[in-house]
């Protein structure tokens, strides 16, 4: 699986993804080493030339791409062209949110149009699935860390949270209650679930859900020794329904010595 990483903070993100051997990384941006992995394109002097005088990227990608960027680097204009050379193969977005407040009126401007054109291209199924993320969200997951250690923190657990929600869609679950979700739920997020009290923590706040998916990864020892584990599981799910919301879910072993719930949200519509 290819993990592209676009400007600096989509290769920082990018460079978390190296300890999983399912995916492969490439990075592209302004200020890298040139190396078979790595792709340095020139700094434009006008934000549209990064579209229209961006040169081919020399990586020979084959069946998925997923590329990750933020809104708040001019070079994110240039996916479109990224994209497009790419065309043939399954393409997935995860998008990072910008803090506004420390974007100059070009960074808004450059983020409103590639977040806008991005959903727009997924709606239309050139893009299968993008995924929006909030790195403030993220920081109040995963709670206090010291500064120095803060950033890493981040990357990782954004690419954790993708590695982990590509491992359930290829691993049997223990049981699975699931449904079938329309293509058309394609602009998504990803969450955490607290499994003994049900609170929810997004990284994204997506408007208009219609499906939830909650993967539970319960230790070994709790599904052989728990005999109260599928009521407390049907329980906190059959309190997630709402009129609007399908929601389904799976359960893992873990290989770990915690139990944890992850969550994936969909919704079909472009968000604001």
């Amino acid at each position: 699986m290819n993990i592209v990483g676009l400007g600096n903070l989509g290769c920082d993100i990018a460079e978390q993804f190296k300890q999983y051997k399912q995916f492969t990384v490439y990075k592209i941006s302004e200020e890298i080493s040139s190396a078979k992995d790595c792709f340095c394109i020139p700094r434009f002097d006008k934000p549209e030339k990064y579209e229209t005088d961006l040169p081919a990227i020399p990586f020979q990608l084959e069946e998925e791409l997923t590329l990750i960027l933020s809104g708040e680097e001019t070079i994110s204009l240039s996916c479109l062209r990224i994209l497009e050379q790419y065309k043939d193969l399954e393409l997935k977005v995860i998008y990072i949110k910008p803090d506004l407040n420390f974007l100059s009126p070009m960074q808004k401007t450059i983020n409103k149009v590639v977040y806008n054109v991005l959903q727009e291209l997924t709606r239309s199924a050139k893009i299968q699935e993008m995924y929006l993320l909030d790195l403030k969200l993220v920081s109040d997951i995963i709670g206090k860390v010291s500064l120095k250690e803060r950033q890493t923190k981040l990357y990782s657990t954004v690419a954790y949270s993708y590695y982990m929600k590509n491992m359930f869609d290829n691993i049997n679950p223990v049981f699975e209650k699931t449904i079938e979700s329309p293509q058309t739920y394609c602009i998504r997020t990803f969450g955490v679930m607290d499994f003994n009290t049900g609170k929810e923590s997004l990284f994204y706040p997506l408007d208009n859900i219609r499906e939830k998916g909650y993967s539970y990864y319960i230790t070994k020892q709790e599904l052989e020794e728990d005999t109260e584990l599928f009521e407390h599981i049907e329980e906190q799910i059959n309190n997630k329904f709402t009129e609007n919301i399908k929601v389904s879910y799976s359960i893992f072993e873990s290989i770990l010595e915690e139990t944890s719930v992850f969550v994936l949200v969909k919704t079909p519509y472009i968000q604001e």
